[in-house]
């Protein structure tokens, strides 16, 4: 009872928080609208995604900044996981801006990004929804495309995965935490198959063709019953391999190990193209943050300082 209780409070700590940044006036909420990415196409089907962009107190429109882009998991909201992750804190402390893509419970119950449809997964579909909105952001405000990274978390970090993928020339690196790997083109596996058992084909048959991606970091916890670490594993590989496609000679480090992880980076000459984290103790969740939030926990490893260090060393933060 008293562990409900302080879940409870946590979960009004987060709304609070997020109520207090809107009354402030550093979200900044805006739609978009993508006709093309609409799961059941019909002329009453809406398509307009809303997000929220968080931005730091003092930070012009006009003013250069980097931008995040944070893409949530299944049953989470954006400025929620935002929040409760700790980017809305390192954004103002480390001045960049902050974009929280909202999925819609039109396009999926679950608020689940729908990575696993075919028009995903050839590079459309809802990484359409991403391009308009970051079109929409780079608008408004000095952004350059060497200064946007993305994140995502389960759900998120495929549709993150796919943008780093097929979206190179928009994004300079991303992250993905808990991410199934690619499933192709003529994908004819259950997606919720492939969670839990990984790919039953080849992993480098589900690339159809993909070689150019963006700096990648892929975390993995070992303990994940949601995502199989063997998900990880696979995703690494295509990473691997679409290098290889496009002429880079990926040379690996040796691994670093520290309590509780192991990390191995990738580069091509002095250029970090792929970091790999495994974590022991992790599950199918956020761990090392504020929480108050579904799948976000207060103990484990400190992810969000993961991501952050890694966006450091690709150059997308300063």
């Amino acid at each position: 009872m008293f562990a409900r209780l302080l879940l409870l409070l946590a979960r009004l700590r987060t709304w609070l928080q997020v109520r207090l940044g809107l009354w402030r006036g550093q979200w900044r909420r805006r739609q978009v609208s993508v006709p093309s990415a609409r799961l059941f196409p019909g002329p009453l089907a809406s398509a307009a995604w809303s997000y929220g962009l968080y931005c730091p107190a003092g930070l012009r429109d006009d003013s250069p900044a980097p931008l995040v882009v944070l893409l949530h998991g299944c049953r989470q909201r954006a400025l929620g996981f935002a929040v409760a992750s700790g980017f809305t804190h390192a954004a103002g402390a480390q001045r960049f801006r902050l974009l929280c893509p909202q999925q819609r419970r039109r396009a999926n119950l679950w608020r689940c990004w729908n990575w696993f449809t075919p028009a995903a997964q050839r590079g459309a579909g809802e990484l359409d929804v991403v391009r308009a909105m970051l079109d929409d952001v780079t608008s408004n405000a000095g952004v350059a495309v060497s200064a946007v990274g993305v994140v995502g978390l389960s759900a998120g970090g495929a549709l993150a995965a796919l943008l780093a993928f097929h979206a190179a020339d928009r994004v300079a690196a991303v992250v993905v935490v808990a991410t199934p790997p690619l499933l192709g083109r003529l994908n004819m596996q259950d997606p919720r198959d492939v969670m839990k058992r990984g790919l039953a084909v080849p992993p480098v048959l589900a690339l159809s063709g993909q070689a150019a991606r963006a700096p990648l970091m892929v975390v993995q916890g070992r303990a994940d019953t949601v995502v199989a670490p063997i998900c990880g594993e696979q995703l690494v590989e295509q990473a691997c391999r679409a290098s290889e496609r496009s002429g880079a000679t990926l040379q690996a480090s040796a691994p670093q190990f520290e309590p509780g992880a192991q990390v191995t980076d990738h580069r091509v000459g002095e250029t970090l193209a792929l970091r790999v984290v495994w974590i022991e103790a992790l599950g199918h969740a956020w761990s090392g943050a504020q929480g108050g939030h579904p799948y976000v926990e207060q103990e484990g490893d400190r992810l969000t300082e993961r991501a952050l260090q890694f966006l450091r060393d690709t150059h997308v933060l300063g």
